[in-house]
């Protein structure tokens, strides 16, 4: 008689059971891999609809620029000529 039963029951020893325990542990680990690859995929989506937002047009970046003190005003306003011409 096998271990607990088990050929009493299904007829299958312990021999001819283990390709059923490798495919059952193979199915665990792919259904894990699912999992992270799910939930990275979405983290990564996530953090690239920051990036789908229209870029800055070459006015607001001057602006910006100007707010943080990387240019003088008449730089600012040259600029802006140019831009607008």
């Amino acid at each position: 008689m096998g271990f607990c039963g088990w050929s009493s029951i299904t007829g299958l020893s312990w021999s001819s059971a283990w390709p059923f325990f490798v495919l059952w542990f193979a199915f665990k680990v792919a259904i894990w891999a699912l999992i992270v690859t799910t939930l990275v995929a979405g983290i990564r989506w996530l953090r690239g609809q920051h990036a789908l937002r229209t870029p800055a047009t070459p006015v607001e970046i001057l602006r910006a620029r100007y707010a943080r003190g990387e240019i003088t005003k008449q730089d600012f306003e040259s600029m802006r000529r140019d831009l607008d011409a």
